[in-house]
């Protein structure tokens, strides 16, 4: 696949950014000011050009010049004996065709591009790939970050991709599969997206790869499995689901045929570390926010390096990088040895001793590149071999990119082989292929006992309680903790995943509040952080009678800003921002507030009244106390496990995996796996409706 690139000299800064993100997802791509050639003629350049090239893309800026003019003219020509040629053209800060664009081209498919900046360059380039029917990635990541939000859709993706080819891609012999025409676009919309068309397998680096043997001899092996335990066979998997439906005999159904399956986690037989001289740089980072159990990992990593070096004899030096991707601005600064001694006693402390912190600029695609290059450079600097990060969704996103980067640059003169190995650290619990987190069961432990004292407030000094915990993108937090709250001592649980508005919201609770038959009203709510209102707008308008007037304008656009993404069934990507997060409880508690005492709103309820005007409303917000606590046996045990099984196969030379618990047992995710999406609830599911049984709250609230 080659495309031509026509344009005018004006528009060649968006155009060259175009030319780079489309050389990693077609065969070549035509830029004159890159191809041009001092001895041959312009027209002949680009004729020869024109021939090679299947697409041609025409941007179309201020006006269309004279040159595009001809090149479009040679273009023509060549489509009327090549019928295949097509045409797609971009109107640059424009709306309509130029008069003097030929009555043919304007037939083929048009784009109005209203923005010309580098993050609106690869959205192009990922339109001209959509149109030319090839997967488009942005540093190794699909453009879009939201892909699916839960396991069993993508198994029940790569299961239809697997039998469609199967059939050899023939349409008819899949549907005579049993795929429907709804299977097959959703295939090829999702591969077109950026999923892999292939379950992806883990990534195994073989070359320098030695046998224990040649450093224990025979004899040996067996003592050092007794003291690291047993090997791993290279082919020993964890299939990806249990269901029987997975499993059907026939049609090639069964995952296991399919090799929908990850490698089973553990000690190996071979290792490729250290490489060349006897001394093996490692890099441990954390990355995000908190979450207790983070030390236990951060030990187990380093426990286990030193195991391995002290038994076979070379050197290791594990090096924590301070303050997370933050903390690689100021190298020099940033490192601190690690060693057993130091790490084992700092094991069972919650935090992180060695600082975290977030790097939003790594999420933003106009900052991207230059973060991830600068990264990449200096972890070449200092010599770096192994890089673990600890991390959440944008880490691991972060981590794959890395590498992808890393290996670019891996044959340069300053480059080297970098493996890059995450291990999932998420309060909300929304990673992808993680069963549950480490520190999640303990965070939602404190916030049941958070949400139960102050159900005791409200109860003994009545008011109207709103609780605001984690989930930036998802309600595991508020659905397990007010899943394990005494029934119905939470009024109403709130999450990203449900709709809701504030009228429907404040009519359920003022009738909730009425049935008690109490003189003075009180409740409780417990929210995640952007679980907003789909009316939220008409609560920063001035002219509604129950307009909030304490957001500040930087949160009233904030507030625009999620809504009108929401509008086009776009999400949130990586932390919620703090404007966000402070608006949203502003509009629940203070918005429920007015809605509750506006005494002419007889719609929210009928019957004997309480004192509405006693009302009074209080917020709380313990997500820091949450994720600050000491970590329990099982996240330290976990958090251990997690480190150590992530050190036995990245000495292996596997890399570009995150070490995971999937369900009973401890397994390799590949990172292209976990860029598919984010995880969240499911609302038709039985766990949300055993939740909102809890509560006693109406499936719908809208």
């Amino acid at each position: 696949m080659k495309v031509f690139l026509c344009h005018s000299n004006a528009d060649s800064d968006l155009v060259l950014e175009v030319a780079k993100h489309l050389r990693r997802c077609v065969d070549d791509v035509f830029y004159y000011e890159e191809r041009m050639r001092i001895d041959e003629e312009f027209e002949k350049t680009i004729k020869r050009a024109l021939y090679d090239c299947e697409t041609t893309v025409i941007f179309v800026g201020a006006e269309l010049t004279k040159w595009q003019e001809k090149e479009i003219e040679w273009a023509w020509e060549i489509r009327q004996s090549i019928e295949s040629r097509r045409f797609c053209t971009y109107l640059l800060r424009r709306d309509d065709f130029p008069a003097n664009l030929r009555e043919e081209i304007r037939r083929f498919p048009r784009k109005i591009i209203k923005e010309c900046g580098p993050k609106d360059a690869a959205h192009v380039a990922a339109d001209i790939a959509r149109n030319l029917e090839v997967p488009f990635f942005v540093d190794g990541l699909p453009l879009n970050p939201h892909l699916f939000d839960y396991e069993k859709d993508i198994i029940e993706h790569f299961g239809k991709a697997s039998t469609l080819r199967a059939c050899s891609f023939d349409e008819e012999k899949a549907k005579e599969s049993g795929l429907t025409d709804e299977d097959l676009r959703g295939i090829r919309d999702n591969r077109l997206d950026g999923c892999p068309a292939e379950w992806p397998s883990v990534v195994c680096w073989k070359e320098g790869r030695e046998h224990l043997n040649a450093r224990l001899g025979e004899a040996r092996i067996t003592e050092w499995q007794q003291e690291f335990g047993d090997f791993r066979p290279e082919d020993a998997a964890v299939i990806a689901a249990t269901l029987s439906k997975y499993h059907q005999p026939v049609q090639n159904r069964c995952l296991c045929n399919q090799g929908l399956t990850f490698p089973e986690a553990g000690p190996r037989e071979f290792f490729i570390f250290p490489r060349g001289q006897n001394l093996l740089k490692v890099g441990i980072l954390v990355s995000g926010g908190i979450a207790p159990g983070i030390n236990a990992v951060i030990d187990g990593i380093v426990e286990r390096h030193h195991q391995y070096a002290d038994r076979l004899n070379y050197s290791v030096d594990v090096i924590g990088l301070l303050n997370g991707f933050r903390g690689l601005e100021n190298l020099g600064a940033a490192q601190h040895p690690l060693h057993p001694k130091y790490t084992s006693s700092r094991a069972n402390e919650g935090g992180s001793i060695l600082g975290t912190s977030r790097v939003d600029e790594l999420l933003d695609m106009d900052t991207r590149q230059r973060w991830l290059e600068s990264i990449v450079m200096k972890l070449f600097a200092i010599d770096i071999d192994i890089l673990y990060i600890i991390g959440g969704d944008g880490s691991m996103k972060a981590a794959h990119a890395i590498w992808t980067v890393a290996q670019e640059h891996a044959a340069k003169p300053i480059g080297r082989k970098l493996s890059v190995v995450t291990i999932p650290k998420t309060m909300d619990n929304d990673v992808l292929w993680v069963w549950q987190a480490f520190g999640f069961l303990s965070a939602v432990e404190e916030a049941r006992r958070v949400i139960e004292d102050l159900a005791t407030e409200v109860h003994s000094n009545p008011r109207l309680c709103i609780v605001q915990l984690f989930g930036s993108d998802s309600g595991f937090v508020v659905s397990h903790a007010v899943h394990a709250s005494v029934t119905k001592q939470c009024d109403v649980a709130l999450i990203p995943e449900v709709d809701f508005s504030m009228k429907a919201l404040a009519r359920y609770l003022r009738d909730n509040m009425v049935r008690r038959e109490e003189p003075i009203p009180r409740g409780l709510v417990v929210m995640a952080e952007t679980a907003i209102p789909n009316d939220a707008l008409e609560f920063i308008d001035e002219r509604n009678p129950h307009y909030v007037n304490t957001l500040s304008e930087d949160e009233k656009k904030e507030i625009q800003k999620f809504q009108a993404t929401r509008k086009e069934g776009g999400r949130i990507e990586g932390q919620t921002n703090d404007r966000l997060r402070s608006a949203g409880l502003k509009i629940v508690s203070q918005g429920l507030k007015n809605l509750l005492t506006d005494t002419t709103e007889e719609r929210l309820g009928r019957g004997p009244q309480p004192r509405w005007k006693d009302l009074r409303v209080f917020t709380n917000e313990p997500r820091h106390l949450l994720r600050a606590i000491r970590p329990s046996c099982t996240d330290i045990i976990m958090g251990n496990r997690l480190g150590t099984l992530a050190v036995d196969n990245a000495i292996a030379g596997y890399t570009d995996f995150m070490i995971s618990q999937w369900l009973t047992e401890y397994v390799l995710v590949p990172l292209e796996l976990v860029m598919l999406g984010r995880k969240r609830i499911p609302k038709s599911g039985i766990f949300w409706k055993s939740t909102i049984a809890k509560t006693g709250q109406p499936p719908v609230l809208a």
